[in-house]
């Protein structure tokens, strides 16, 4: 009978397309137990173990355990060259004041040495701060001493926890990405898919940004549009009082397909999407917090600058979605007036465009008005338009502001609405294959899009021979 050491040899004569098939449906102990076996299967089953890096921040007392994989790679750097995929996530730690610092990870200053060598190994003129940080065990400066050394990554995601202090993280990618010359770190070539989300709007009592706190943001997370191979960002942009790249020239992410934008508003979407001159798949969240005074977190919705700035991707988007939220305050009782001005006219040229998810409000405002057509606002070769009633809300209540409109496009009106569409849909959008009509699940809105409404609506679906459907929603946010 063959020894475990000789089965284990055994094994890894296999090509590695069994081995793969044999370590996959192995769980992560598993995993580490077979490493233990012998060299060769070590080596083999390491580059599984340490592909995938997933920690999520909850508790104060279970901190990641970023302090022992650095500890790791220190003692066998090659280690490093494994990880591809880190997915860093989490949006609060259970009893932590919201405002204040996040909690410390210690790390003894006698296993420091060689990580305070790699960093001023690096060149970066803030070593000295970066290595001060890391004495005081700052959980920011922990993973920008991870990511600087992870030359193969390809998927990075970062939660909001792990953004909320990003200083040294922003400063490695602004280093790494705009002045790689200069500098001893990776260039990422590696990387396609990256998220860098924060907290928008109100999560409890914290101080409000200043124009410096939103320069900074984008500082942290604008150099990642210089990533030379990236396919894939999600990330939260601010609105600083001037909007500039961080390198001397404009990146070029022209791999870029899919973006998902969150926070910035009209006046810098252009900006972000002058230049991705390839992009095909948009997802963008306009917000507005009464609790944020500046000259561009206003309540009211440009949607000629929206056009404007979507103008700058018509020849290559092919999916659109557009998200709209303007919550209550963390102490207010009525969601804030909003008005909404310009058109959006302008997508109807828009050919390439082929799924669109959007508020009715953008694209017929708030007022009932029976000289507004979906046909003339909706992209011509549109094939699944999703309309929703987000914003609907607004300027229905205390925090009402009479001279703007109240939502009045009630579900009969949104079904004379597209009835008058659907009368001649083949002539104007002749490659429509499906409407959907998404309404937020209200507990007291019991009488949303009654029995004999939902009857006309599906009539209309056989009528049209488009397909149609209603959508009660509940957003996360």
């Amino acid at each position: 009978m063959l020894s475990e050491h000789q089965a284990a040899s055994g094994i890894l004569s296999c090509p590695v397309e069994v081995l793969d098939l044999v370590f996959e449906p192995l769980s992560f102990s598993e995993l580490r137990e077979l490493s233990l076996v012998n060299k060769g299967l070590r080596a083999q089953v390491e580059l599984i173990l340490y592909a995938n890096i997933q920690w999520l921040w909850r508790e104060a007392t279970s901190p990641p355990p970023i302090t022992q994989l650095l500890r790791t790679i220190s003692c066998r750097p090659h280690l490093s060259t494994y990880i591809t995929n880190v997915q860093l996530d989490g949006m609060r730690i259970r009893a932590r004041k919201t405002a204040g610092p996040l909690p410390k990870i210690p790390f003894p200053s006698s296993e420091l040495t060689e990580h305070i060598e790699f960093v001023q190994g690096t060149g970066v003129p803030y070593s000295d701060l970066w290595i001060r940080e890391l004495h005081q065990g700052t959980i920011d400066a922990l993973l920008a001493l991870l990511i600087a050394q992870l030359s193969n990554l390809r998927c990075l995601f970062l939660g909001p926890i792990f953004t909320e202090e990003s200083q040294f993280v922003g400063k490695v990618l602004n280093s790494a990405l705009c002045r790689p010359l200069d500098y001893r770190l990776p260039t990422f070539q590696n990387l396609r898919d990256v998220s860098f989300h924060r907290v928008v709007g109100d999560d409890g009592p914290q101080p409000k940004p200043t124009p410096r706190d939103r320069a900074k943001n984008n500082t942290n997370v604008l150099p990642l549009f210089y990533l030379p191979n990236v396919q894939r960002m999600s990330i939260a942009v601010g609105n600083p009082d001037a909007f500039t790249w961080p390198a001397a020239h404009l990146p070029d992410p022209s791999k870029l397909t899919s973006l998902d934008l969150t926070a910035v508003r009209e006046p810098y979407l252009g900006d972000l999407l002058s230049v991705t001159p390839n992009l095909k798949t948009l997802r963008w969240a306009w917000y507005y917090d009464n609790g944020v005074e500046d000259d561009f977190v206003l309540p009211i919705v440009d949607l000629d600058r929206i056009a404007a700035a979507l103008c700058q991707v018509r020849g290559t988007l092919t999916d659109l979605t557009i998200l709209a939220e303007a919550p209550i305050g963390g102490n207010e009782q009525c969601y804030p007036a909003v008005k909404i001005e310009g058109s959006l006219c302008a997508m109807v040229g828009f050919d390439e465009l082929k799924r669109l998810q959007v508020p009715l409000a953008f694209l017929v405002g708030f007022a009932k008005d029976t000289t507004k057509r979906l046909q003339d606002v909706v992209p011509r070769n549109i094939e699944y338009l999703t309309i929703t009633d987000e914003l609907g809300l607004q300027n229905d209540d205390g925090d009402y502001n009479s001279n703007w409109p109240i939502y009045e496009w009630t579900d009969s009106a949104v079904l004379t609405l597209l009835q008058t569409w659907l009368g001649e849909w083949r002539s104007c959008t002749p490659h429509l294959r499906g409407i959907s009509v998404l309404f937020d699940h209200i507990d007291t809105n019991i009488g949303e899009w009654p029995p004999e409404l939902r009857y006309s609506f599906m009539e209309l679906d056989a009528q049209a021979a488009v397909h149609l459907e209603l959508v009660e929603w509940k957003r996360d946010w």
